[in-house]
């Protein structure tokens, strides 16, 4: 019996996910961390419920995240002044240049990942 469609993308998508993440691992990152970074860096000041929102996870599971990037000094959690129970995320110096980091590596992986395809299936 043929297998389906849906299952086959869902398990690649699954092994590419899983190699990228072991990918970034040799660079000091993860596939979680560049995520939460990219995102807050593309929306600089962003709070953590709208950040959860964009990352389509739940509260808990985002502070779990930026628990460990403020320990490792990529973020920052500043409290609104108008609401103390808004805090908003932003990156700090080193959460800039470990993105930074991150970015230029996943690019490799990117065209690594494109080149396996061609233009035609890249663009379906």
């Amino acid at each position: 019996m043929e297998e389906r469609l849906g299952r086959l993308l869902a398990m690649a998508g699954k092994v590419a996910r899983e190699q990228f993440d072991r990918r970034l691992a040799t660079v000091g990152s993860s596939l979680n961390t560049y995520i939460v970074l990219r995102m807050a860096s593309q929306h600089p000041g962003v709070s953590q419920r709208h950040l959860a929102a964009a990352l389509h996870i739940e509260g808990p599971t985002l502070t779990h995240h930026l628990d460990r990037l403020e320990s490792d000094g990529f973020i920052a959690r500043v409290r609104s002044p108008e609401d103390r129970r808004v805090s908003y995320v932003e990156l700090t110096a080193a959460g800039e240049a470990h993105l930074d980091r991150v970015e230029a590596f996943a690019e490799i992986q990117d065209k690594e990942f494109r080149s396996l395809f061609s233009a035609e299936e890249a663009e379906t």
